[in-house]
């Protein structure tokens, strides 16, 4: 790629001259190619400015991963507008919280999906600044006809954004607190898309699986950008169902796997997967027990850490590294970015080894929080504070441990809930790990663990091993089992620790589920 190209429009038209005639976003309803995407971002961008949008309009996005999203993303960059991605699983009261915090002017959005009705949550909320709301009807064949909603007429165009413009307002998924918008540059995202895509290895050969939603810094960097930055296809899917995605993988020869550990899980269950034959051999989790299942022997994948203000590979040992390190650890910093492990307390640069803050710095990071002062996000050098926990090795590798702030005290000790679930991660029986402080009057708190078995297991087990691996303040008194599809999920996907603090009290109250006393 041309080392001078800065923005997102700017990176597709260098994609389109080179491989125009190659599929770029694959689905059940068609093909585009890379040229016809052209022509289509172009078509759009010329209404969505009749309507409005021009450089600085925020545009909300409501749909899911159909190819229509990704024209419509391209045609908000290409009229220099700033697109907001807003999550499908939302309710009225986040969707509320999303429109108006991000500022948003214009939203497209489909008026149902799933069990959700969008039109009728949004026609109950007051949102003063939303002035042009366009509903699109249900996918039928082919985008033109879907985007029809937008009108005809067209707009002028002018040159587009520039590097520095910013280009999305991301909302993370927070869940003790409201979600935060992150705001990414146009330069910051082609930096990430470039750098995930050589992390990852993509080539135009490579067919990357395209379900996780858009609307996540994973979903729209490392799935969708990094792998048009390539010229590889997309291989979209709106609806997660295993058998169907695992007819879709081995149909299409999808190549990159990024998604959610308990899709992976799911595929590896289901009755059909011995039977299919997949190309699976790039993409993450690498360090995952999931990935000698899902991957071919002499897989490329990697172990990777990451979040959306980093977008979102932070950390990964590259595609051609030794498999061992690929197994072992989360890796080096991506591309240009650079590490360093602080003192949680006084922000002292600590030794490699040593367990501290993970702190990030480098051109594709966050330019900071939308609304927020962007010098508040970063220290004195331009590190920033992930609030994670990690240490680095002797080859300067990344280690992940856990939250920062998840702190479970005991008996006036404070105990990490990231080292009790490491150690029960260490039974193979177990697939997952979720460790929770429950409150007791005589201690302060108790440690209580859900655990997802992938085996065999027992209670009795899991408290033989942390008794024998772990100091007794630190072993659990609270242990409960439960399946992957019975645990909360923010709507990141990941465990909801909140509602699992909840539900640990409730449970030890009531004196059900399985309990251990140490």
């Amino acid at each position: 790629m041309t080392a001078t190209i800065d923005t997102l429009p700017a990176l597709l038209a260098e994609v389109i001259a080179h491989h125009g005639n190659r599929d770029a976003l694959v689905s059940s309803r068609g093909r585009l190619t890379y040229a016809r995407l052209g022509t289509a971002v172009t078509d759009v961008a010329g209404r969505l400015a009749a309507r409005g949008v021009g450089r600085g309009t925020h545009v909300g996005l409501l749909l899911p991963n159909y190819a229509e999203w990704l024209v419509l993303a391209f045609a908000v960059w290409r009229c220099g507008g700033v697109l907001v991605p807003l999550n499908t699983l939302y309710r009225a009261r986040e969707l509320e919280h999303a429109l108006t915090h991000a500022e948003v002017t214009h939203l497209v959005a489909v008026r149902r999906f799933l069990k959700h009705d969008y039109e009728a949550a949004l026609t109950e909320l007051a949102l003063p600044m939303l002035r042009d709301r366009t509903w699109l009807d249900p996918p039928a064949n082919g985008a033109a006809q879907d985007l029809d909603p937008l009108g005809t007429r067209h707009g002028v165009l002018d040159d587009g954004p520039s590097a520095d413009d910013v280009a999305t307002i991301v909302f993370t998924s927070g869940s003790t607190a409201a979600p935060k918008g992150v705001v990414h540059t146009q330069a910051a995202l082609v930096c990430a898309a470039t750098e995930d895509a050589a992390v990852l290895g993509i080539t135009p050969e490579d067919r990357t699986w395209g379900y996780l939603p858009f609307f996540f810094a994973g979903g729209l960097v490392a799935v969708a950008l990094a792998t048009l930055s390539r010229g590889g296809a997309v291989v979209l899917q709106d609806v997660f169902d295993p058998g169907e995605t695992l007819r879709l993988l081995e149909a299409e020869r999808v190549t990159v796997f990024f998604a959610w550990p308990h899709q992976a899980e799911a595929l590896l269950a289901h009755p059909d997967f011995a039977q299919r034959s997949l190309a699976l051999h790039k993409g993450v989790g690498a360090n995952a027990k999931w990935a000698a299942g899902l991957y071919r022997p002499d897989h490329h994948a990697v172990g990777s850490y990451g979040m959306t203000e980093t977008p979102p590979l932070c950390t990964a040992w590259p595609w051609d590294a030794p498999k061992t390190l690929r197994e072992t650890s989360h890796g080096p910093p991506v591309g240009a970015k650079e590490l360093r492990i602080v003192d949680p307390e006084d922000g002292h640069v600590l030794a490699g080894g040593e367990t501290g803050e993970i702190c990030v710095r480098g051109p594709s990071l966050l330019r900071g929080y939308f609304g927020e002062d962007p010098a508040t996000c970063f220290d004195a050098d331009g590190f920033f504070h992930t609030g994670d926990l990690g240490w680095l090795d002797e080859r300067g590798a990344l280690h992940f441990v856990g939250r920062a702030k998840d702190i479970i005290k005991t008996a006036g000790v404070n105990v990490a809930a990231a080292e009790i679930e490491a150690v029960l991660m260490e039974l193979g029986e177990v697939g997952a790990a979720h460790a929770v402080g429950v409150p007791d009057a005589r201690r302060g708190e108790n440690v209580g663990v859900f655990v997802v078995p992938v085996g065999a297991l027992d209670e009795a087990t899991v408290l033989a091993h942390c008794r024998e691996r772990l100091a007794s303040y630190k072993v659990p008194r609270h242990i409960w089992l439960r399946t992957e599809a019975e645990l909360p999920k923010k709507g990141s996907g990941k465990a909801d620790k909140q509602r699992l603090r909840a539900e640990a009290v409730r449970l030890a109250g009531s004196a059900t589920g399985g309990v251990a006393r140490s």
